[in-house]
């Protein structure tokens, strides 16, 4: 079953290496995620580094960014995920609309 047909929201977060900044933007979006959809959503991670393919193919020019994949509309945050203040401010539009 697609994630639309269980509701479930649809996340791809691309970073640059496994630099102690990615690492922490990944365990606090996670726990974000946790926190305000708890099981129904699926967070992909992709590093350019190791696709850079994935860089010109969404045509990033700014990293982290977050992707809203489903459901539709899809929508893009990008900028610094580290601090929580502004990134539960936009979590829930974001996400949810």
């Amino acid at each position: 079953m697609s994630a639309e047909g269980r509701n479930e929201i649809q996340l791809r977060l691309f970073v640059s290496g496994a630099t102690p900044g990615s690492l922490r933007t990944i365990s606090i979006l996670r726990k974000l995620c946790e926190a305000r959809l708890g099981d129904r959503y699926i967070l992909e991670i992709t590093d350019i580094y190791k696709d850079p393919a994935a860089a010109r193919r969404y045509q990033l020019v700014a990293l982290p960014a977050l992707f809203k994949m489903s459901p539709l509309p899809k929508r893009l945050f990008v900028g610094d995920m580290r601090d929580l203040r502004p990134l539960i401010a936009e979590f829930d539009a974001f996400v949810l609309s």
